[in-house]
């Protein structure tokens, strides 16, 4: 009996001695700290943008869904959520003084405070001006909404931002290109029962100036024909090949009322949506006029015939990990 009880003693001396000797201790991920500074600098500097994606909102038991189309003009703000499932459309606009709402029973509001405004009618608290500067990945002004707390990670982006008791995690982020800096790709914000999740499909940024929505250059028929220009239309098979090559899995998407990647999904046929896609940029739910439409169904065609070839490489390789994370 005493061998047996110094047995288990020892055991137990042994078993924690190990766990305090060889506890894993996770290294710090090395910050850039200047080069930190600099992207957040060109973030905060974009005062001309537009991004088009999803959103899902909830507060308490408050709650809806949708597609969301944010135009920022300087301090101007546009913003549409369309709802696929009830086919109902909300439109915000204002800037840092005023604010109206359009969409909702009752007829449009306005009011100078934008998050009242919101709140009262739809029961939805999101701090809309502060979320301005939040979805670029930068802390909103400090005289309007407290001190904020920024933390980088990997790749020197911000990981998470804390501001006016709103906690924001930036979960992916689209690489930086061609005058135009690294960008949030999925964000999630809270505070208390209040949620926003974000997943931006795609952003439009014009650097140094500011672009009228009736210049061409902005607008949705002649961006869509620059895009259909630079893909493969008479062999999406081979793009695909070529996105595969570089390890990029992720089928394409067009979008209308809702995203949606046509002949990829169980059917084959109808598409999938709520999935990480490539967006065709220039589709959309506004038409603009005829030739616009005859793209859309090219955009379509292409899109069909790419994610076909892309469903039948992953059933030929089913040991390749999926690359499309779950919203």
């Amino acid at each position: 009996m005493r061998r047996l009880r110094a047995c288990a003693l020892a055991a137990v001396a042994a078993a924690m001695l190990a766990a305090c000797v060889s506890s894993p201790t996770r290294a710090p991920v090395p910050i850039d700290r200047a080069q930190a500074a600099r992207a957040d600098a060109q973030r905060a500097a974009l005062g001309d943008w537009s991004l088009q994606g999803r959103v899902a909102i909830s507060s308490g038991r408050q709650g809806g869904s949708g597609r969301l189309d944010w135009t920022q003009r300087g301090g101007r703000y546009d913003i549409a959520l369309a709802a696929p499932v009830t086919r109902q459309g909300w439109r915000l606009s204002g800037d840092a003084v005023s604010a109206r709402l359009e969409g909702i029973e009752g007829g449009p509001r306005e009011g100078g405070a934008v998050e009242a405004l919101l709140f009262q009618a739809t029961g939805w608290d999101i701090p809309v001006r502060a979320m301005v500067d939040w979805i670029r990945g930068v802390p909103a002004e400090a005289g309007a909404h407290g001190p904020a707390r920024l933390e980088h990670g990997s790749g020197d982006l911000p990981v998470r931002l804390e501001q006016g008791g709103w906690r924001i995690e930036y979960r992916d982020w689209y690489e930086a290109g061609v005058g135009q800096p690294a960008l949030p790709r999925r964000i999630d914000a809270s505070r208390g029962e209040a949620r926003v999740r974000l997943v931006v499909d795609g952003w439009t940024v014009v650097p140094g100036q500011a672009v009228s929505p009736t210049d061409d250059a902005a607008s949705p028929d002649v961006q869509l024909e620059r895009t259909l220009q630079g893909l493969r239309l008479d062999d999406p098979a081979a793009d695909m090949a070529a996105r595969v090559a570089v390890g990029d899995l992720r089928p394409v998407g067009v979008c209308g009322f809702a995203c949606l990647a046509p002949g990829y999904g169980p059917d084959g046929a109808a598409g999938v949506h709520g999935i990480d896609m490539r967006i065709i940029d220039g589709t959309g739910d506004v038409v603009l006029g005829e030739r616009h439409l005859q793209l859309k169904h090219r955009a379509e065609a292409y899109a069909r015939a790419y994610n076909a070839a892309l469903a039948a490489w992953r059933a030929a390789h089913p040991g390749v990990a999926d690359a499309l994370p779950a919203d």
